[in-house]
């Protein structure tokens, strides 16, 4: 009987485990919210930061525009500012629940000027075409993708 038990117990941490994101201080949001990165100094503070992989330079200037970043919980963050037009990022939430990551993007992204669309999959300007943050959750097995682009 002991035996079934650790079985069914461990079988459900392994697969039916969703993780939950570490609420931020409301004074960590108010002073990162609208800082390049916020994303990286909320992992980073929260959850704390394993790995960081330059993955494109300027070529005229060779600075670094476009990174990844692995964080401990398996959480893959890749910024890309190597346009002009504005910025591009992916965050990769493995074992996140898109709840989780909608309470991610309110967090940091709440504006007046932006709505949901009614599955709360994409969260964007009222007005297409606007400058601003356009952002984008997608779903697939075992984990959460957020990518946006922000700019004009």
């Amino acid at each position: 009987m002991n035996k079934l038990f650790l079985i069914l117990f461990l079988s459900f941490k392994m697969t039916g485990q969703v993780n939950k994101l570490p609420v931020p201080s409301k004074s960590f949001v108010e002073k990162v919210r609208y800082e390049d990165n916020f994303e990286e100094k909320y992992f980073s503070k929260y959850l704390g930061k394993k790995e960081e992989h330059i993955l494109k330079r300027f070529s005229d200037s060779k600075e670094v525009c476009a990174k990844e970043y692995k964080f401990k919980t398996g959480i893959k963050l890749k910024n890309n500012s190597c346009s002009e037009a504005g910025l591009d990022v992916e965050i990769v939430f493995p074992n996140y629940s898109k709840s989780e990551v909608i309470k991610f993007v309110e967090w940091f992204f709440k504006t007046d000027d932006n709505v949901w669309n009614k599955l709360k999959t994409k969260y964007q300007p009222k007005e297409d075409e606007d400058a601003g943050c356009y952002l984008e959750i997608k779903e697939s097995k075992g984990q959460t993708v957020l990518s946006y682009y922000c700019g004009c």
